[in-house]
């Protein structure tokens, strides 16, 4: 796998509240630029193995395509772990919960390519990491507010 970003974030919420609103991928559009809507695929509940979404994002040069995104790892609080059906850059992102005290935690987001194409890693991945950077800074800060305004 490819690191393409990774970026960590102070919140001033607890990390229950942080895990519950980030790990519920239908919110993901609310924070994150890029995703257009992701809805749930099957009835499982949030934050577990095996649920599945589709999301609708905006690809440079392709406009809008629907990725299918499966919960791959979840382990309470702490992490989360999705993987996208997306050829060629076979996204894969885990999120990192760390409680540093009572009313705040560290999030840590991270974004991988799983693609073993070398014509993919000779030509596109410098575009996808310098993409998946910027949305990642944006979309953290925009987690950071939602959180902190929020009285969920």
């Amino acid at each position: 796998m490819q690191l393409l970003t990774e970026q960590t974030i102070t919140i001033a919420r607890s990390v229950e509240a942080a895990y519950q609103y980030a790990t519920n991928l239908e919110r993901f559009s609310e924070w994150f630029p890029g995703v257009l809507s992701i809805e749930s695929v099957n009835a499982l509940e949030h934050a577990q193995r095996g649920k599945e979404y589709l999301e609708t994002v905006v690809v440079p040069l392709r406009g809008k395509r629907k990725i299918k995104i499966s919960v791959k790892d979840a382990q309470s609080n702490k992490m989360f772990v999705t993987e996208g059906e997306f050829p060629p850059l076979m996204p894969r992102m885990e999120i990192l919960f760390k409680a540093t005290g009572a009313d705040s935690c560290s999030i840590t987001w991270r974004m991988f390519s799983r693609s073993k194409s070398f014509l993919f890693k000779a030509t596109l991945l410098h575009l996808f990491k310098s993409i998946m950077h910027k949305r990642a800074a944006i979309g953290l800060k925009q987690l950071q507010q939602k959180l902190e305004v929020s009285v969920r």
